[in-house]
């Protein structure tokens, strides 16, 4: 332990230095303090940090319960434990772990116990001082700690062992868009075995990450995708077929899809959505069963869907879904070692020094060919 640092490099979230109505937040590289030993905690030399949208959203300030003191971005880290915790084994071949992003959900699946008014857990606090239900990177419950830093702390039975196939850049893509996608499908779409499922915007990295957990779970599946490229794309990962979005008409071709490509059983039974908007209204044409569920964990196109009498009578589910429980993000982890699973990264950016330029890749999505933007903080050792 005599050579773990006092300060350490962060990448914080600030106020902008402009008074302009609607001027972007900062994010700034500082020397921040190596958090102090802490009885039931653990301390994580980040290896490879990941970007998800929501560290735009923070950038913007749209992103809820945001703090700015001492607030680093971030829920995504993977790395190596380097303090505390003797107990704890790491399995992996480097001995790398997985951070979970959440805090203030155990296990519940209808949703965060700390969301409950009145609840135990809506009062306790965790290891940050803070309390409620809450996400890794620059937010008030969990006191602004990040994982775009070079070591964050956290309680010892908030880590995972990374699966051993995988290396940190790999790991650092799975922990909030595997934790959403895994929930999404398995928790609220009740995927099972031989359904077919349509996942919409596909290229994203919970889009792709549940594509690939459809896949393997057996679903037969569906895309539809900003450009040829995106839809070809998922083809190569194992989806039967797919649409481009951007024509008016995609509902149709999908089912057309379904009656050339599954003619024993040519309809939808889920649809896993990212959009929002008129996806319900959609979903019929595009060959949704009576009773069939549509699960929304984002709003990209629009932050209302449009439901009608049309959808109640068919019996079909609409569910929101937002991240996971700590139990499902063990689920997610179990189920990408055991299917040899390997998310797709789409961009490395070599140290916290250029984290900063993930905020315009993570703007131009469309630009991209899909998957994540991860950062490389540190580089893992092989162990002796």
């Amino acid at each position: 332990m005599s050579n773990i640092p006092t300060k350490a490099k962060a990448l914080q979230l600030q106020r902008p230095a402009s008074k302009e109505k609607g001027a972007r937040n900062e994010a700034k590289l500082l020397d921040v303090d190596v958090p102090k030993e802490q009885q039931g905690c653990v301390l994580v030399k980040i290896h490879a940090a990941g970007f998800n949208r929501r560290d735009e959203w923070s950038m913007l300030g749209a992103y809820p319960g945001l703090t700015y003191e001492n607030s680093t971005f971030g829920c995504d880290g993977a790395g190596t434990i380097v303090r505390g915790s003797s107990s704890f084994k790491p399995s992996h071949p480097q001995g790398l772990v997985l951070l979970n992003p959440t805090r203030g959900w155990a296990s519940d699946a209808a949703g965060p116990e700390a969301e409950v008014p009145g609840s135990k857990e809506s009062k306790a606090t965790n290891e940050f001082g803070g309390r409620g239900f809450g996400l890794l990177g620059a937010t008030k419950p969990t006191g602004g700690v990040g994982c775009f830093a070079e070591y964050v702390q956290v309680a010892a039975d908030q880590v995972v062992n990374v699966p051993a196939h995988l290396d940190a850049l790999q790991a650092a893509c799975l922990p909030c868009g595997g934790v959403t996608a895994y929930r999404a499908l398995f928790t609220k779409a009740q995927l099972a075995r031989g359904q077919t499922l349509l996942i919409t915007g596909i290229g994203g990295g919970v889009a792709l990450l549940a594509l690939q957990l459809a896949v393997a779970a057996g679903a037969r599946v569906f895309v539809t995708g900003g450009s040829d490229a995106k839809v070809a794309r998922a083809v190569e990962l194992g989806a039967v077929g797919g649409a481009v979005y951007k024509d008016a008409k995609w509902p149709e071709t999908i089912r057309k899809l379904l009656a050339e490509k599954c003619a024993e059983r040519p309809y939808l039974d889920a649809i896993v959505d990212s959009a929002g908007g008129e996806v319900p209204a959609q979903a019929a044409k595009a060959g949704l069963k009576a009773g069939g569920k549509i699960v929304c964990f984002g709003m990209t196109a629009s932050p209302k869907m449009t439901v009608t009498m049309r959808e109640v009578l068919r019996n079909v589910d609409i569910c929101g879904s937002t991240m996971g429980s700590a139990a499902e993000f063990r689920a997610m982890v179990e189920f990408v070692g055991k299917h040899k699973i390997e998310p797709i990264v789409d961009t490395v950016l070599e140290g916290l020094e250029n984290a900063h330029k993930g905020f315009a890749l993570l703007a131009d999505a469309d630009k991209r060919s899909g998957g994540k933007v991860v950062v490389s903080v540190a580089k893992a050792q092989a162990k002796l």
